[in-house]
């Protein structure tokens, strides 16, 4: 049986020594894409933070490893090496400014996988306001009943809407011959293109019908509902 060089075991040592170092670290990747959900522009002012806990996901033992609003290309960008332990859990949280944006495709807490590369899309609506009006121009009686709905769209490649304002139509009624011009105040939602649908029943019979409105981004709409 050879003798092994006393030099060479060393040598052996410190090869899986470091070997098992690299092990312990994989490198991980973030990149984060913010846009505008209306007109597709870049958001340069939603913050984005990577947290490492190092008690678990939930052990409250938290420290960003980094923080940075997106740049003015709307991107947010970050590599590292992150530890094997699997004590050892990393988080990509998104926050915007509520009174400016609504969230409406992304999640705000993503949950990292170490040893690979994420990239999130965040797309963002301004906040708007909507002051909504109505006139029964058809008015037969006191027994006239309007029920209406209006709605946001998140796609329009999918059947995925948010319902603003009265998902059942029985939760939104008018009785009588109702002229509410000015009165109703103003609503807070998000920016964008909404459908509005309603249904009258009159003693005479039963109308429905549909329409559109655009709430402008940081700004208000004033609309009217004629049936």
């Amino acid at each position: 049986m050879r003798n092994i060089h006393p030099y060479a075991f060393v040598l052996v040592l410190l090869l899986f020594a470091s070997c098992k170092k690299e092990e312990s670290e994989l490198w991980t990747e973030v990149h984060v894409s913010a846009t505008n959900f209306n007109s597709g522009e870049p958001l340069n002012d939603v913050f984005i933070s990577i947290l490492q806990n190092n008690d678990g996901l939930f052990g409250g033992n938290s420290k960003a490893i980094s923080e940075s609003f997106t740049d003015e290309n709307g991107e947010f960008h970050f590599e590292w090496k992150a530890k094997r332990n699997s004590g050892v859990d990393y988080q990509c949280i998104t926050q915007a400014n509520p009174a400016k944006y609504y969230q409406i495709e992304f999640k705000q807490i993503e949950f990292l996988t170490k040893g690979n590369t994420h990239n999130f899309e965040v797309k963002l609506v301004e906040v708007g306001a909507l002051n909504m009006n109505f006139h029964n121009v058809n008015c037969l009686n006191e027994n006239d009943q309007l029920h209406y709905r209006y709605y946001f769209k998140k796609s329009p490649a999918a059947n995925d809407y948010v319902y603003i304002y009265a998902y059942h139509w029985e939760n939104s009624s008018k009785n009588g011959c109702i002229y509410q011009v000015g009165d109703g105040g103003y609503q807070t939602l998000p920016a964008g293109t909404y459908t509005v649908e309603w249904n009258v029943t009159r003693d005479n019979g039963y109308t429905e019908g549909s329409d559109t409105f655009f709430v402008p981004d940081g700004d208000s709409l004033t609309y009217l509902l004629e049936y």
